[in-house]
C-alpha cells in the first residue's frame, strides 16, 4: 500500500452566469514522487478554494490562501527528510491557519470582508488528510460507491442536520450559499480534518460548490463511476455536467486517482 501511484485531473471554469467577471476560484495540483528510505513514494498536495467579498476580491482571496498554503509546504514536501505522518497532519492545520491569519490582517489592514472556502488534500504515499474551511467538498470513490468526507459549514447543512429541512431542499434554499465558517473572518478559525487509508482504485474529487450544487450525488456517482475515462477527461465531464446543471456559480474541479 505504501507504493500507490496517483493520476490527476484539475480544471475550472467561471460558469456561464458569471462568464464575463472574474473566476472567484482558485485550484493548486502538485504531485510528484521523493524517496522514502529505499523506497519512492508518491506524494501530492491539492486544493480547492471559492472566494467571496465582491468579484475580484473574491479570486484574490482564493488566490491568496493557495499561495500561503504552498509557501508553508513546498520546501517540506521537497526537502531532505521526509517528515512522519503526524507531522504532515499539523502541517497542514498549521499551513491553513497561516493562511487565515494572512486574510484576517489583510482584512484588517485595507477595511475590507473578504473571504474563501478551502478544502485541501495532503497525499502521502497511501494516506490523505483532507483539511476543509466552508463548503467546497471532497469525496472518497471506492467499490462503486462516492462518500462525502467533508462537511459543509453552511446554514443549510445545520438545517439539514437539525431535521429541518432535507438534503434535497438545500439545493434550492435561499440561504444556501450561507456560511457560518470560512477563511478570513475571524483571527483563528476552526479547521476540520480527516484521515483517510487510500486503497488502490480509489478516486479523490475536490469541488468547489459551483460543481455539487448544479450536479446532484447521483450524477456525481455515476461520473466518477465510469471506468473507461482518466482523470482529465472526467474533470472535463464533472464541469459541463456543472454548465448543464445551469453553471449559476464558478465551477473547480480536482480529480485523483490511486492506482
Amino acid at each position: 500500500m505504501a507504493h500507490l501511484q496517483f493520476m490527476v485531473g484539475a480544471g475550472t471554469h467561471a460558469g456561464i452566469t458569471r462568464n464575463q467577471r472574474p473566476n472567484e476560484d482558485s485550484v493548486f495540483a502538485l504531485q510528484g514522487s521523493r524517496m522514502n528510505g529505499n523506497d519512492m513514494q508518491a506524494f501530492g498536495l491539492f486544493a480547492v478554494a471559492d472566494g467571496m467579498g465582491g468579484h475580484a476580491r473574491g479570486q484574490e482571496a482564493s488566490r491568496l490562501i493557495l499561495h500561503v498554503m504552498s509557501n508553508k509546504f513546498l520546501p517540506v514536501l521537497l526537502g531532505d527528510a521526509l517528515p512522519d505522518n503526524d507531522t504532515l497532519r499539523g502541517l497542514l492545520l498549521e499551513s491553513v491557519q497561516r493562511a487565515n491569519e494572512a486574510m484576517y490582517q489583510f482584512n484588517r489592514q485595507h477595511a475590507i470582508n473578504m473571504g474563501t472556502t478551502i478544502t485541501a488534500a495532503l497525499v502521502v504515499g497511501a494516506t490523505a488528510y483532507v483539511a476543509n474551511v466552508g463548503d467546497s467538498r471532497a469525496y472518497l470513490w471506492r467499490e462503486n460507491r462516492l462518500t462525502q468526507v467533508t462537511d459543509d459549514h453552511s446554514v443549510v447543512a445545520r438545517l439539514v442536520s437539525a431535521g429541518t429541512i432535507t438534503a434535497e431542499d438545500a439545493y434550492a434554499h435561499p440561504k444556501r450559499n450561507q456560511l457560518y465558517r470560512n477563511i478570513g473572518r475571524e483571527p483563528e478559525v476552526e479547521i476540520d480534518v480527516f484521515t483517510v487509508a487510500l486503497q488502490a482504485h480509489d478516486k479523490l474529487l475536490l469541488c468547489s460548490d459551483g460543481v455539487w450544487e448544479m450536479v446532484h450525488e447521483a450524477t456525481l456517482q455515476n461520473i466518477i463511476s465510469t471506468p473507461t475515462i482518466g482523470p482529465p477527461q472526467m474533470v472535463d465531464t464533472l464541469i459541463e455536467a456543472a454548465l448543464n446543471g445551469g453553471g449559476r456559480d464558478n465551477v473547480s474541479v480536482i480529480v485523483v486517482f490511486a492506482i
